[in-house]
């Protein structure tokens, strides 16, 4: 009998957990979580008083920011991780703060190192608040092993098995 080694994780439970979109121990930050569903990544957010632009409406870069981090686990369904190389964003709607969102990616093509995506966040009632298209430069395990050096969890967690 064989077993399948285990999946890189979608979530940071590691000793590391500062990033700004998904570290459960960034106060500040947007706290995400993420599920697999399929051959798509999926999140949901709502927004919080310190990240608002207009009065009552999620700030541009903090959509921007949830996007490109909701993309960039795409490769990670893949069991590697990818850096940003590229977004394009189409803003459709504004975003209540008040209002939960949701945002999910899939792949939408890559060649050699770089796994492109497309994104979108859908409001409640279902329309389609903004549109976005990545590209992610994959990563090599040395360059993820530097990055971590710190965080032995975290290096342990980017490794298939780990």
């Amino acid at each position: 009998m064989t077993t399948e080694p285990q999946a890189i994780p979608l979530n940071d439970d590691s000793d590391y957990g500062l990033c700004f979109a998904c570290g459960p121990k960034n106060e500040s930050g947007l706290q995400l979580t993420f599920e697999r569903q399929g051959n798509q990544v999926v999140t949901t957010y709502q927004g919080k008083a310190q990240h608002q632009g207009f009065p009552g409406y999620v700030h541009g870069a903090v959509i921007a920011g949830l996007l490109d981090e909701v993309m960039s686990r795409v490769p990670v369904l893949e069991n590697r991780w990818g850096m940003s190389a590229r977004l394009e964003l189409r803003f459709r709607l504004p975003i209540n703060t008040n209002e939960r969102v949701t945002a999910t990616a899939e792949k939408s093509g890559g060649r050699g190192n770089i796994i492109n995506t497309k994104a979108w966040i859908t409001l409640a009632d279902g329309r389609v608040a903004v549109e976005a298209k990545g590209s992610y430069a994959l990563l090599a395990q040395e360059t993820l092993d530097e990055m971590a050096r710190d965080f032995p969890g975290l290096a342990n967690s980017w490794r298939v098995g780990g």
